[in-house]
């Protein structure tokens, strides 16, 4: 019973966060907002890391304006499925069918390939002008 509060309470308050951040970036548009989180990698380095143009894609998905938002980071088009299914993992599933999906989610082949991907992109992006 307490494992069932204990998960009904972190899901409400990332409920609550997310929307709260979510309703921000629907509201204040990143590019003529000063007071928006910058880059600290792009700022020391002059180069984009792989979650550069995340805030804009979310204010313009949030807009209805999707290939835009694609535009500003085609990295999340891979990462915003992956995360739903971790929502799916946490909050739909049980038992011995949330063990499987959080084996092969968070395993070491998983772990592997997204930090192939999230390094690749990088690298990848600044060479293009991304």
């Amino acid at each position: 019973m307490r494992t069932v509060l204990t998960k009904r309470l972190i899901f409400a308050i990332g409920a609550l966060v997310a929307i709260a951040g979510l309703t921000w970036y629907y509201v204040f548009d990143p590019v003529e907002m000063p007071l928006m989180p910058k880059c600290v990698f792009k700022s020391l380095t002059g180069y984009s890391c792989s979650g550069c143009g995340m805030q804009r894609f979310l204010h313009a998905m949030m807009h209805g304006r999707f290939i835009e938002a694609i535009h500003y980071n085609y990295l999340l088009v891979v990462f915003l499925p992956y995360i739903t299914l971790f929502g799916i993992e946490f909050l739909v599933l049980t038992g011995e069918t949330q063990k499987r999906w959080k084996r092969v989610l968070e395993g070491k082949e998983m772990t592997m390939f997204m930090f192939v991907l999230v390094v690749s992109w990088t690298i990848i992006r600044n060479i293009l002008g991304i």
